[in-house]
């Protein structure tokens, strides 16, 4: 299927925050750290940027003229802009390694050709009826044990007063299965239920489920539980076909105001290019550099995850704090870290293409589950934190896991019809 984009979108993108970059992102206090501590130079090279640019602008014209779904197409168009075009811009003005941006390159490649490959899964699916009364048996089910917190409730997290306090208050408080399951229900199974409740009309499941999902949020005051399911909201309304245009768009109109605010405001100051452009997309390939940087030759092995019962961890802080305090000079921080950063502290480039696999056979697997659109909210959550959260978090603490055997039992339809 054909999907028209905006001609020149991508490119005009890629200039603008190319500038922005140069401008203003790597003077702010993140990238000059880095510089500081493993001598990462930002120096403008022509000949590097004109050999990058000219990669990337070739990418963005394979990914043009591929003939993909609508949700092949959103997916690799999403990584494309959030995370490889910042990529190439960071390496194309830095003396880095070119390790990490080759890492990158597969990550992005290897999920464009994944998603090409049509076959049929053979799994038995879920009703309509059948799908509505699991999904919801299992909410109501699953959150009567959260009721022996109520009374450790503060209404004040509303209006985002305490909430770092809740948050510790409630990290405290949560035994394995609310630590657990409070996320597969927020960042999951209740945003699956707002999905049906708009397509199908039901008002009431639609008021229940933003009951139980505000009183999930006042159980530890995590801002993405309600910033995913408002996510998830927001896409079903937009037309899947002309979803990039619109992202694409309004991400160069904010870089438009990013760079009209630099004669008014230093780097660190500049909101808009700090939170937007900084945080979400360039932080993670420094922070990529920096894991590099510290596990070469020291791998962990899983120790501090899955595998922690197995295999001695060597450090008392985790990786995140460990980075945030010698990269950064805070103990406090937790530098997250993602796919590709998590697979190579654990297990080296064994670890990065382990990671890669696992993640192409996850969106292989949906995209051929032939998932109405309206869903995409729900993956476009998840494309978010395998980017700024390690790899195995995303896919046993986050729900992943929970989120591809709800496609292969609730989401998939045989044709384009099903649930319609």
């Amino acid at each position: 299927m054909k999907i028209k984009l905006g001609k020149y979108l991508f490119e005009t993108y890629y200039l603008l925050i190319s500038i922005l970059f140069f401008l203003v992102v790597r003077f702010t206090w993140f990238f000059r750290k880095l510089n500081q501590k493993i001598e990462i130079e930002y120096n403008f090279n022509l000949l590097k940027y004109l050999v990058v640019s000219i990669f990337v602008f070739i990418t963005i014209r394979l990914y043009k003229r591929a003939n993909f779904d609508i949700f092949s197409k959103n997916t690799i168009g999403i990584i494309l802009a959030v995370y490889f075009i910042p990529s190439s811009i960071f390496f194309s003005s830095t003396n880095a390694s070119p390790i990490i941006y080759l890492a990158h390159i597969a990550l992005f490649f290897t999920l464009f050709f994944a998603l090409k490959i049509r076959y049929d899964i053979s799994w038995p699916i879920l009703s309509k009826k059948q799908s509505l009364f699991l999904l919801v048996a299992i909410t109501i089910i699953g959150v009567l044990p959260f009721l022996r917190y109520i009374h450790h409730i503060n209404i004040k997290n509303l209006f985002l007063i305490d909430i770092y306090s809740t948050r510790f208050k409630f990290r405290a408080l949560f035994d394995t299965y609310s630590s657990y399951s409070h996320s597969w229900f927020t960042r999951v199974i209740i945003p699956v239920i707002f999905v049906f409740a708009l397509k199908f009309r039901l008002r009431l499941l639609a008021f229940f489920n933003f009951l139980v999902l505000l009183m999930l949020y006042l159980m530890g005051a995590v801002k993405s539980v309600l910033l995913g399911s408002l996510l998830v909201v927001l896409f079903y309304f937009l037309p899947s076909k002309k979803l990039m245009n619109y992202i694409v768009g309004g991400l160069i109109g904010l870089a438009l105001i990013a760079i009209i605010s630099i004669p008014f405001f230093d780097a660190d100051n500049n909101i808009v290019a700090v939170i937007i452009f900084r945080r979400l997309m360039f932080i993670p390939s420094l922070l990529d550099y920096a894991y590099y940087d510290f596990f070469d030759g020291n791998h962990l092995y899983w120790s501090s995850g899955f595998l922690k019962g197995f295999i001695e961890y060597p450090y008392d802080e985790t990786p995140a704090r460990l980075i945030g305090e010698i990269y950064f000079d805070r103990p406090d921080m937790a530098a997250n870290n993602g796919i590709i950063s998590d697979g190579f502290t654990n297990a080296g480039f064994i670890g990065v293409i382990l990671n890669i696999f696992l993640l192409s056979t996850f969106f292989s697997v949906v995209k051929n589950s032939n998932v109405d659109n309206r869903f995409y909210g729900i993956f476009f959550f998840f494309i978010y934190n395998i980017f700024t959260t390690t790899f195995s978090t995303v896919l046993v603490t986050h729900g992943g896991i929970i989120l591809i055997l709800l496609t292969l039992l609730v989401l998939r339809r045989k044709n384009s019809t099903d649930y319609s």
